[in-house]
């Protein structure tokens, strides 16, 4: 949802794992080459902001290279339905991703409100998903705006002051992320600034192989069932400017996160999506965030 890297790669993973459904599923009667595409859909209503990010695609086959443009759908007639109003979106690109969203921005999500997506292409194709999303979260133990790693580790006081916390709104369980906001700027943030660039924290982990896909995602996934948890400095693949961010997901939102985030596979499971009509997902979540720059070691 941050960069387009880190989208485009799991974009990319979901379009091989269901064209790999599907093909499995068309081989015993017809040959590979008879492959229809699959349209699906990965959206989500965020309480108190616009609504944005609604994304509609078709699947591509396994025997071709794939291609973010050819399977962007952009010329959907999608609406999004709730709250006594509906809305139609428009369709935009920032930075080579598509998007359909709500053109006021002063429309935003409201919490504990069913949405309902009505997607229609252009052959006639009908998708629709529902979801009702959380009441809000807030801050209750921020991030600190500063942090330095490792130092931090060795010299906290007790308790440790390099906890975080939230209010739990309606959930049980919580997703947190933190994004990369830049890998190549650093000490242009400094004062006085210097030229100094970025690097990678080089925390050990599964997904710091260069060979692993996930290693060049700027983002890292976590997931919680508690309001109150330490600094995870294994979350933080970069120095410099940080995100951390805590989403309060609805049930679709979750279940699609776990299945496509942390199963450490491409596999794709129908279960998982609530999209009537083709594949994917629409949910909701309540999210907020916080910046933090994480210094390096002197």
């Amino acid at each position: 949802m941050y960069t387009t890297r880190k989208y485009n790669m799991n974009i990319k993973a979901l379009f091989a794992a269901l064209s790999l459904v599907i093909i499995l599923a068309a081989c015993e009667d017809e040959p590979p080459n008879a492959y229809e595409p699959e349209p699906f859909i990965e959206g989500y209503m965020l309480v108190n902001e616009p609504i944005h990010g609604i994304r509609v695609f078709v699947s591509q086959p396994l025997d071709q290279a794939f291609s973010y443009t050819t399977g962007i759908v952009p010329d959907a007639d999608v609406k999004v339905i709730g709250g006594g109003e509906t809305y139609q979106l428009d369709y935009r690109e920032v930075d080579g991703v598509g998007e359909y969203y709500y053109p006021d921005t002063t429309v935003t999500t409201k919490e504990m409100t069913e949405y309902r997506l009505e997607v229609t292409l252009n052959d006639g194709t009908f998708l629709t998903g529902t979801t009702t999303t959380p009441k809000a979260i807030t801050w209750t133990i921020e991030p600190k705006a500063t942090l330095q790693y490792p130092a931090d580790t060795v010299n906290l006081p007790t308790p440790d002051s390099l906890e975080i916390a939230w209010t739990p709104g309606n959930n049980s369980e919580w997703l947190i992320a933190v994004f990369s906001l830049d890998t190549l700027g650093y000490g242009k943030y400094l004062t006085p600034p210097t030229d100094e660039v970025n690097d990678r924290t080089n925390n050990l982990d599964f997904f710091e192989d260069p060979e692993i896909p996930q290693y060049y995602s700027n983002v890292r996934w976590g997931f919680l069932q508690s309001t109150r948890v330490p600094t995870v400095w294994t979350a933080f693949r970069w120095y410099g400017r940080n995100d951390v961010v805590v989403f309060a997901p609805d049930k679709a939102m979750l279940d699609w996160f776990k299945v496509t985030q942390f199963q450490g596979t491409a596999e794709y499971n129908e279960a998982f999506s609530n999209i009537e009509g083709g594949l994917g997902v629409f949910g909701s979540a309540s999210r907020i965030k916080k910046e933090v720059f994480l210094l390096k070691w002197r």
